[in-house]
């Protein structure tokens, strides 16, 4: 408490004091604890005002993972870009995807933080071009922040968008598609209209390109859109796509780039021709494939076309659509990861039909991570330093 008897204006003296110090307190803080605490918006959204553009603040590359990058590292820019209200736009190159002749790089990580993201780039010694997150439909609306920091960090964003609640998945494989509230009925009928509005409203005025993965897998037996499963029938994984798709133009989410992505054919899986949406509903399609997954690499590690042929021959009965490997990893186990992801990627560089691919850079299963061996990092920063492999962009 005050004493009684200060005088009024030393009592203003004081607050003015204190205001001061209080100002340079928060004028001289640590440039890091500033750079953490981004704005509103992180990117400026293409303008249809004659409002200024606001500058996102660019977060520091982490630290370089143990590993040590190859030297060429030293050479190549991996910070942040940023954007000004003068000069070209840095953030153009996003609607050029695919460049011809260019392969363009993803990434998945654990928890999709630029540490991680940084790190990967680190350790394969290239820029990555798109980052892969996942989210489903038991949020209410798009994470729009996300995808912010993500575009404002250099990346296309690619969302993993799934119709389910993935918390209350089952353990069991056979039990995991077992979710009636997001049966496909329910997506025809419009029992998500709102959901599927709130994402394509605010995806519309985000304005920038956007990837979307929708409902990935359907010719399995393990997510609820399959239509193997939950109360499904013959037909409506198609009606349920284009449902989907027409909200969106509806909207005017042009910006929207959409990624039809089967799972690996199979003869006890859903015939994939069955499933496909037409090229009016899609523009890229995903395929996925890995070392190790329901494949003993201790005695069998396929060749590009053993694993990844059947189903792209397939796809190439429907369309022509550009192609993109959605998932791509690979195990230790065998001791053939580093020759196989050589190979995997040289095939890769050759084909005109894949435009880009997104590495698993998760420990889960197994340790599908470039940064799982040496030998593994420095077989993919080998291949991917050609020129053939990224996005060629200003800034």
């Amino acid at each position: 408490m005050l004493p009684r008897d200060l005088g009024r204006s030393s009592m203003i003296l004081i607050l003015v004091l204190c205001l001061g110090a209080v100002t340079v307190s928060s004028a001289t803080r640590s440039p890091e604890r500033a750079s953490a605490e981004p704005p509103a918006t992180l990117v400026p959204r293409p303008s249809n005002t004659t409002a200024a553009l606001e500058t996102p603040v660019a977060t520091p590359i982490a630290e370089a993972p143990t590993t040590e990058p190859p030297d060429s590292t030293a050479e190549i820019d991996l910070s942040p870009t940023t954007t000004s209200t003068t000069g070209p736009d840095p953030f153009a190159w996003m609607e050029e995807v695919p460049v011809p002749g260019q392969t363009f790089i993803g990434v998945t990580t654990k928890d999709g933080t630029l540490d991680e993201i940084a790190a990967f780039e680190h350790a394969a010694g290239k820029r990555t071009d798109a980052v892969m997150v996942s989210r489903d439909w038991a949020a209410a609306t798009p994470d729009i922040e996300t995808i912010e920091i993500i575009t404002a960090d250099g990346h296309l964003p690619i969302i993993a968008w799934e119709p389910w609640n993935h918390a209350m998945e089952s353990t069991f494989d056979r039990r995991r598609g077992e979710q009636s509230e997001y049966a496909l009925s329910t997506i025809i009928d419009g029992e998500h209209d709102d959901l599927i509005d709130d994402w394509a409203i605010e995806l519309a005025e985000w304005g920038r390109p956007v990837a979307i993965r929708f409902a990935h897998e359907m010719n399995g037996f393990w997510y609820p859109w399959s239509e193997s499963v939950n109360g499904n029938a013959a037909g409506q994984y198609v009606a349920a796509w284009r449902h989907v798709h027409d909200r969106f133009d509806a909207a005017g989410a042009s910006n929207v780039i959409w990624i039809w992505s089967p799972n690996p054919i199979d003869p006890n899986l859903t015939p994939i021709d069955r499933l496909y949406p037409g090229d009016a509903y899609v523009d890229w399609i995903g395929v996925v494939g890995y070392l190790g997954n329901g494949i003993d690499p201790t005695v069998y590690v396929p060749t590009f076309d053993q694993l990844f042929g059947p189903t792209i021959d397939e796809v190439r009965e429907l369309t022509d659509l550009p192609i993109v490997l959605t998932e791509l990893g690979a195990t230790e186990l065998g001791g053939k990861k580093a020759m196989w992801l050589t190979h995997v990627l040289e095939t890769i560089a050759e084909r005109d039909d894949i435009i880009g691919f997104i590495w698993f850079e998760v420990d889960k299963e197994t340790d599908w991570r470039i940064v799982s061996s040496e030998e593994a990092r420095q077989a993919f920063s080998d291949v991917v330093a050609a020129d053939g492999f990224g996005t060629p962009r200003a800034g």
